[in-house]
């Protein structure tokens, strides 16, 4: 399948990390504002925008009303060098790095609706939203598809369990797994994860899960095509 080429989002996304890293910020130092953005990276205001939204979701920046940009954690990059050196020596396995993920996802599913968190509907609304257009204009989806996942994960107001699932998303960027999917697919993944948000906000544990497995099995499909090939 022909792969799809990053959006200029995504590529900013990249630069506003790796910016944090080179420069050694620590939570709560002030980042570069809006408008600073927009001239250092020469891109128009809407795309630092939403930038921003997909970082601040992601916990990584906070952007408070009037008052500027923020480091939010930098605690994933600190670890960064080793999982580097662990993945290099002794590899990972991908079939198991992907059971783990879903084992994660569906155990956010339940501390989200066990605790009767208050979800922000309006932020995963937002973020398939941008899934969608990314998927209609040809674009590259799978910074959307990993801001929903890990808002997801975000939402269940658990630190600890959203830095672990920050360590296992980190190992999926090491070993470059892209699962490059057809248009109707992709446009499946999209109806699944409005499928989710439904039933987290009726609190339907169930059909959260059962969607939530039924958005796996595309992977782990792929994965079985790749172990019968080697």
């Amino acid at each position: 399948m022909k792969a799809k080429k990053q959006s200029l989002v995504e590529v900013v996304i990249e630069r506003i990390k790796k910016s944090i890293i080179d420069n050694n910020l620590k939570p709560n130092d002030k980042f570069l504002s809006e408008g600073e953005l927009v001239e250092q990276l020469q891109v128009s205001r809407t795309v630092i925008r939403e930038a921003l939204i997909s970082l601040q979701a992601l916990g990584i920046l906070k952007v408070k009303a009037g008052g500027g940009v923020f480091v939010a954690d930098t605690k994933l990059y600190a670890i960064t060098s080793i999982l580097k050196h662990h993945y290099e020596t002794y590899g990972v396995k991908i079939k198991e790095l992907v059971e783990i993920r879903k084992i994660i996802e569906l155990g956010a599913l339940r501390l989200i609706i066990e605790k009767n968190i208050d979800v922000n509907l309006e932020a995963f609304y937002g973020i398939n939203h941008s899934y969608y257009q990314s998927i209609i204009n040809n674009n590259n989806t799978n910074q959307y598809d990993n801001d929903f996942h890990q808002l997801l994960i975000k939402t269940t107001q658990n630190e600890t369990f959203y830095h672990f699932s920050e360590i296992i998303n980190e190992y999926f960027l090491l070993a470059k797994m892209d699962l490059f999917q057809k248009e109707e697919d992709l446009m499946k993944s999209y109806d699944e994860h409005t499928q989710i948000i439904k039933a987290v906000a009726e609190k339907d544990l169930t059909k959260a899960q059962q969607t939530i497995t039924q958005h796996f099995n595309p992977i782990f499909t792929f994965i079985k095509q790749m172990e019968e090939e080697s």
